[in-house]
Order: C-alpha cells, then structure tokens, then sequence
C-alpha cells in the first residue's frame, strides 16, 4: 500500500474535506485507503461508493440541518430533569434515509480504495473498524451517532456510537497496514498552528474542545513537528519511534491538512450551504498552500 487519507471527526465541518480531496482529485493524487471518523467516515463511504467529488460538493450544499435532523428539545430536557431515561437531542430518521438515498453498498462493496470506518463499542468501550466488505446503512449511523446528541446505533444486536470521542484522527489502520505516504485532514486548526490565548469563558470552552478533537492524533505523534508552517505550508514530519509508530514501514511521510482560523462550535451542526460553500474552498485552498511541499 502507497498512500492513505485519514479524514477526522468534526460535524458539519466535513464540507472542509470535500475541498481537500478536490484538490487532490485534480493533481491525480488518488489514495490507496481512506479510514475515516463520524463525518469523515461518510465522506470516505459516500467517495467509495463512486460518488464523485462533484456529486459529494452538491449533497454538501443541497442539505440543510432540517433535512438531516429534527431537534428534541422538549423530549432531551425532559429526559435530563427524570433521570430515569435518557433521550437524545435530536432524531436522525431523516439522516438514515439520506444517506440510504445517496450510499450505493454494493458499489462500496466493489471500491478498489479500501475503506475503513470507526465506531465505538459500547459495553466495552473499544474503538471497532469496519471496511467496505462489512459496512452497511447502520455501521455509517453508528459512526455518526454524535454520543448524546444523536441516538447510538445497534449493529448486530449491540450499540454503538461516534469513535470522535476515543479516535478523532484514524491514522492507525494506515501505518498497521505500511503506507508509504499520509495525508491527515484535521477540521480543526488547533494543534496544527499556533493560537492566541483566550480571552472569555466561551474561548476557553472552544480551546478545551479543540484540543480534545486533535488529542487522538497529537498522542500518536508526539513531536509537535507535525505541525502546519503558516508561512511555508508545511513541516515534514519524522517519525518518533513510538510503539504504536513502529508498526508503519521506515520511510513513511505524513503530511497535515486544516482549517486557517478557528471555526467555532456552531459550525460542528451548521448544516447550511453557506458554512458548505466557505468550507469547501477553504480546504481546496488549504490543500494547495499547505500540500505543495509534499507533493511536489
């Protein structure tokens, strides 16, 4: 295997990633394997079903957040004042049937790129991977069930919900399996480049949040030489000789993609063509500055 694409958890940001692999589209940069979590997990099935980027940009700016969700409001504070039983913040019906609409499984099934979703078990708490040969409609509902926001799953019997909160950035299956060349899609700039310190109570809770987004990906590689160079676009990144960095082939070269500016908490469920237009060309554009010296 020569090139993978991790594309990270982070809502309705996802649009973000449709601009980056725009980008790599037009240069034939064309991965191997795509492993991806919540969001990106649909992004990773709806391209290896053979929705081209042109069909994934247009999903992006035809939904809107009522076409994919209804909120509860009255049901979840009800549910949080009983303390009996919880329900979730909104329903979902409407997202299972768009993504039944628009995820041909038997033409994932037969993807020559190789996919690979996250989900968290929930009795055990373990972080499961599927690939395309196991995938269905409720394996992309459980990798999106946003853990008390939108309802947790059953597959096969058991339940499960977004990994976003155990594995944000699913690099892990990409060097288990020896590529050679990583590109890692964050939706978020924290972590990446450097920020200001915050100055109110709701940029302090943005922070925490933030770094809780990259903190998968920041503990599996420690050296902050991964890093996104404002200026220059990119820093390479040689490996530390983690255990879990020993798995990959010696030589592999990762490179980081992510948002310019912070986006804020309500663009995780800013489900509107206007945050989907933004975010796809600014990660076209990201991916042209902070790509260049990787790929060429």
């Amino acid at each position: 295997m020569e090139r993978a694409l991790i594309l990270s958890g982070g809502g309705a940001r996802g649009s973000f990633q449709v601009g980056v692999m725009r980008y790599l589209t037009e240069i034939g940069w064309k991965p191997d394997l795509i492993c991806g979590t919540s969001i990106g997990a649909i992004n990773a099935a709806a391209y290896g079903s053979g929705l081209s980027i042109d069909d994934l940009a247009r999903l992006w700016k035809t939904y809107h957040r009522k076409m994919i969700f209804q909120r509860n409001w009255p049901i979840f504070f009800t549910s949080l004042k009983s303390r009996k039983r919880f329900s979730p913040m909104a329903d979902t019906t409407r997202m299972r049937k768009l993504l039944a609409d628009h995820i041909h499984i038997e033409s994932l099934r037969k993807s020559e790129i190789e996919i690979i979703i996250t989900a968290i078990h929930m009795p055990t708490s373990q972080v499961r991977f599927f690939n395309q040969q196991t995938i269905e409609i409720d394996h992309l509902m459980a990798a999106a069930a946003i853990p008390g926001l939108f309802p947790w799953q059953f597959i096969e019997n058991e339940p499960y919900w977004d990994a976003g909160i155990m594995v944000n950035t699913p690099i892990a299956p990409a060097l288990k399996r020896g590529a050679k060349e990583i590109i890692v899609v964050l939706l978020s700039p924290v972590g990446a480049l450097p920020q200001f310190l915050p100055k109110t109570p709701m940029q302090v809770a943005e922070l925490v949040f933030e770094q809780f987004l990259i903190g998968s990906y920041t503990s599996l590689l420690p050296d902050t030489s991964w890093q996104v160079n404002p200026h220059a676009g990119f820093y390479t990144t040689p490996l530390p000789g983690s255990p879990q960095l020993q798995l990959s082939a010696p030589g592999v070269r990762i490179a980081t993609v992510c948002p310019t500016r912070m986006l804020g908490f309500r663009s995780l469920l800013n489900f509107s063509p206007r945050q989907a237009n933004t975010l796809l060309q600014e990660g076209y554009d990201a991916a042209r500055m902070q790509l260049k010296p990787f790929l060429t």
